[in-house]
């Protein structure tokens, strides 16, 4: 059984530009004033793996990731492996590129101002989906945006830029470069199936992707269902446009988009094209998709709906 008086620190020294150490070491004083009540442990996390195995043995009653939707992700990897009653809760102070799975939770991206929040904050369950055993808290999402995810990694390497400017930079360059249609079979819910051609197609148990884009305007992450985007074969203007709609939600009125949600889905491609996976490569072209309910504790800033 987890105890929730202890809280581990997970920090991602390569986070923010190889700053995340540095960022951290001025947050530990108002960390332990705030956080004065708990115990807790200060570990860093150099490798996904390492992630993972910190969130299958700690014996934490919260992880706090510092870092971004990866270091999130790789955590989430370990924790689900647990029996549901000994999973600890999950949180973050995003110091990353992208933090949607921050902008899901209204945790603020001033990290104080995170600090202090989280430090009144309440616990909340969300759901989580899963991928041919891969889990995602935010995003799984095949084609073009997969690639401008990938290429955001990429950049993000040598640039600057962060979050949604960084994503745009990625989209442009992929839409220009890497602009064409997949064949998809969707089997959905095991009821419906679907052919088509498309360039997109976003599963989000979060609203966002990308450090801001707002594909699934409706999502919200406990709400039991995915919500889905798909869009079908288009010319480079025109998907220039919608990605200028998809950066603040206005793109789902397009003749173009087709939105629907499920609980379970099953994807077959007929060649392997990108994927990703809350901003992880994943490859294949078989995909068994469900959504797992209620399945994680989060600790979240009070009042702000999920």
């Amino acid at each position: 059984m987890r105890d929730l008086r202890q809280i581990l620190v997970a920090v991602n020294p390569c986070a923010a530009s190889n700053s995340g150490r540095r960022l951290w070491n001025e947050l530990t004083p108002r960390f332990r004033a705030l956080f004065s009540d708990y115990e807790y442990r200060i570990v860093e996390t150099t490798t996904c793996e390492d992630g993972t195995e910190l969130g299958a043995t700690s014996d934490a009653g919260i992880i706090i990731a510092v870092g971004g939707d990866g270091t999130v992700h790789s955590i989430a990897q370990g924790i689900m492996q647990r029996p549901r009653k000994e999973r600890p809760a999950l949180t973050m102070i995003p110091i990353g590129s992208g933090n949607d799975f921050a902008r899901t939770l209204g945790i603020p991206f001033n990290p104080k101002r995170a600090l202090a929040m989280l430090a009144e904050g309440t616990q909340a369950a969300i759901d989580v989906g899963r991928c041919n055993g891969t889990f995602f808290l935010e995003t799984l999402s095949f084609g073009v945006d997969a690639a401008v995810a990938l290429k955001t990694v990429e950049l993000r390497k040598g640039a600057r830029d962060r979050g949604l400017l960084l994503y745009a930079r990625a989209a442009v360059s992929s839409i220009l470069k890497e602009l064409r249609s997949h064949r998809f079979s969707l089997a959905i819910d095991n009821d419906t199936t679907l052919e088509q051609n498309l360039l997109i197609c976003a599963i989000q148990n979060g609203p966002t992707y990308g450090g801001g884009f707002r594909i699934a305007p409706s999502a919200h992450a406990n709400d039991g269902l995915f919500n889905i985007c798909m869009a079908t074969d288009i010319n480079t203007l025109k998907a220039l446009y919608a990605l200028l709609l998809i950066m603040r939600g206005g793109h789902e009125h397009l003749s173009c988009i087709q939105t629907l949600t499920a609980r379970q889905l099953t994807i077959d491609l007929d060649q392997e094209i990108p994927v990703q996976c809350d901003g992880e490569p994943v490859w294949g072209t078989h995909f068994d998709i469900e959504l797992l309910p209620d399945a994680l504790d989060v600790l979240m800033p009070q009042g702000v709906p999920l």
